[in-house]
């Protein structure tokens, strides 16, 4: 159950996994409006799959909590869970988060699925199944949000390759078991043939991250498929979720600008 205070520090939801029943945790941050429920962002943490934690996310959900309510879902990391199970469980978080959002003081007329690296993935996934599956009485997504999201399981691109030894190698073979479920759209969204009909995304990139040209392909791919889409590239590398002040502050106020725009 979710408490009647305030959200200044997370308080916490939980729905059970239809396939198994195992409990999924959300932190919750953000407070009710006075005067109208304020957007709803779903956020899926970073990681490489089989790593990375929901409490990474806490510093960028306080500072989106500003102007939204943020629901960051603490999802099972691979090998324990894999494609395809952990997409369903992450449009699952979707349709869970749409039914409780006027309880939870939020829009349920204004929802952005969001997340960076793997977490990336499952916010461009989640945006791919719910335009799929839309329903008269389903949740319809206004935005997508994507942080130097892992969408190649291939890692064919030049940053990649540059890379070396990436780690994302592990975590690809750790999520996607099954080798030939890598063409799967929902599995590597930069594959989909079929990307028309998706919100409005903002993809941000890191000029030294690995994912960097997956990324920008994928905007790309989008453009070209008639999505609005905006895209940042920003100076240095690493994980820009957890990145230094002036870099994170930086990148925060693009996000922050592009949620209140939709």
């Amino acid at each position: 159950m979710i408490s009647s205070k305030a959200f200044a520090v997370p308080d916490f939801a939980r729905f059970s996994d239809r396939e198994n029943g195992a409990t999924v945790t959300l932190r919750i941050f953000g407070k009710r409006a006075k005067s109208a429920a304020l957007p709803l962002i779903l956020y899926f943490h970073g990681g490489l799959f089989n790593c990375g934690s929901v409490a990474d996310a806490d510093s960028l959900a306080q500072t989106l909590a500003a102007q939204a309510v943020v629901a960051c879902v603490d999802y099972p990391l691979a090998p324990a869970l894999h494609f395809p199970r952990t997409v369903e469980l992450a449009y699952e978080a979707l349709q869970w988060a749409w039914r409780q959002a006027a309880s939870i003081g939020a829009d349920a007329t204004r929802v952005i699925v969001a997340g960076d690296q793997a977490g990336g993935n499952l916010a461009a996934a989640v945006a791919l199944m719910a335009r799929d599956r839309a329903t008269p009485n389903g949740p319809v997504l206004k935005a997508q949000l994507l942080i130097t999201p892992m969408l190649d399981p291939f890692q064919t691109t030049p940053s990649m390759r540059a890379a070396g030894d990436c780690p994302c190698r592990q975590g690809w073979a750790d999520y996607l078991p099954a080798a030939g479920d890598a063409m799967h759209p929902y599995a590597s969204p930069l594959n989909s043939r079929r990307l028309g009909g998706l919100p409005a995304a903002l993809v941000i990139t890191a000029e030294r991250d690995p994912l960097r040209d997956e990324a920008e392909q994928y905007a790309a791919k989008l453009i070209a498929a008639g999505v609005p889409v905006q895209v940042r590239r920003f100076d240095g590398g690493g994980n820009l979720a957890q990145a230094e002040h002036a870099q994170f502050a930086a990148m925060m106020e693009t996000v922050m600008q592009f949620a209140t725009e939709n």
